[in-house]
């Protein structure tokens, strides 16, 4: 009886010399498992599909080389394949698990070719395996989060300048203004204002007063400036963007200063002069966002200071030279009769005084400046020294 020669098992580098010849045909098979496995890579519309099956190719053989002995660990194609995922927008996660499908293919590979007749071998090769996926994997992470590092920064940096864009005047870069407007999803029309908060420690972030926003109907988009924080806001109607105006004087924030309305992106540069001098026109103490339609006085004060501090000077100069304890309590009896629309009993009770201590004090003032509260004329040179006092003092910007 004659027996037959053993067949001579393969070797590990029989194998993966075989592979390596038909590292395209394995490279097809492991696009199609991660297509099918992660939705990542099908719904990524910056990667393509050549791009995806390049990737593939260059890690297969790459890893195979390195398995059969011919060439050292080179990382390179983990590298750019790390990069490249994370400037398409495939996620971290995806990333790796192509990785981990990678194995599992070259090891099912070598399970097939070997037709079981390499088992011990086969267990040393599949931590060789494993253990290179893990290099690759980590190769390929640590770029990831290289490339996706400067992309946000990018972004967030594409995105201000976006911001500083809309705030601007439009007139002056119509391309850029239009592609902001675009970018942010902006309508040609509707009921816009502008609006300048000051800041200050009980500010809320942007997010928060988004939400807020949000929730009265009204969108907006936020920059940051050196004192505080400028904001565009729209809404279908003027009843909506009204109430985004008054939700915004609940939120904590500092002064609030509001532009007039106006209804197409166009005019936005404009109002945000007008909502930073509405701002400036703002009382400290005052809760309530201050329309820039409804303070005219506080606004040719802020317009002219130098004319501003004249009056204050030549009305209330006397009041004003006093010691601070006495000028404080006149000016603060002042400025409540005045809230009070001169009613001296409401002042009274907004100062929790009794209603002689109030006219004592008007008396004081009517003696001090000869200006008679009876006069309309003196009364409002009283008001109007009052106001530039109050907005060009110092500590106001």
């Amino acid at each position: 009886m004659v027996v037959s020669p053993d067949i001579a098992s393969p070797t590990p580098a029989d194998l993966l010399r075989d592979m390596r010849a038909s590292v395209d045909e394995l490279t097809d098979e492991l696009v199609a498992r991660i297509v099918s496995a992660e939705q990542d890579y099908a719904d990524a519309s910056l990667l393509t599909p050549e791009q995806l099956r390049s990737a593939c190719r260059d890690n297969l053989s790459s890893m195979l080389a390195n398995l059969d002995g011919t060439a050292p660990v080179r990382l390179e194609s983990a590298r750019d394949a790390g990069r490249m995922k994370a400037e398409q927008g495939v996620s971290l996660a995806a990333l790796l698990h192509a990785f981990r499908l990678g194995g599992r293919l070259i090891w099912e590979e070598l399970m097939a070719r070997s037709d079981g007749r390499a088992s011990r071998w086969l267990l040393d090769m599949a931590a060789q395996v494993w253990a290179l996926v893990d290099v690759y994997s980590d190769a390929a992470s640590d770029a990831y989060r290289v490339a996706a590092d400067l992309r946000a920064r990018e972004d967030a940096e594409a995105r201000r300048l976006l911001v500083r864009t809309l705030f601007a005047d439009h007139g002056a870069n119509p391309p850029g203004a239009a592609d902001a407007v675009r970018a942010f999803r902006i309508p040609d029309r509707a009921a816009f204002a502008v609006v300048s908060i000051e800041d200050a420690p009980s500010c809320p972030s942007a997010e928060s007063m988004q939400s807020e926003l949000r929730a009265a109907g009204v969108d907006s988009v936020w920059d940051t400036e050196v004192d505080g924080r400028i904001g565009l806001l729209w809404a279908g109607t003027a009843a909506a963007l009204d109430a985004g105006v008054r939700a915004l004087g609940r939120v904590g924030a500092g002064r609030v200063g509001v532009s007039l309305d106006f209804g197409r992106p166009g005019e936005i540069g404009e109002a945000v002069d007008q909502a930073r001098q509405a701002r400036r026109c703002v009382l400290d103490g005052t809760a309530a966002a201050t329309r820039y339609d409804s303070v005219p006085v506080p606004l040719l004060m802020i317009r002219q200071p130098d004319a501003g501090q004249l009056a204050a000077r030549q009305v209330l100069g006397p009041v004003l030279a006093l010691p601070s304890a006495d000028r404080d309590s006149l000016l603060a009896t002042l400025e409540a009769w005045f809230a009070a629309r001169g009613s001296t009993t409401a002042a009274a009770a907004t100062l929790h005084y009794h209603r002689n201590t109030v006219l004592y004090r008007l008396r004081r003032i009517q003696e001090l400046t000869g200006r008679d509260f009876a006069d309309p004329v003196h009364a409002a040179e009283l008001y109007v020294g009052l106001c530039a006092h109050r907005l060009l003092g110092a500590g106001r910007d």
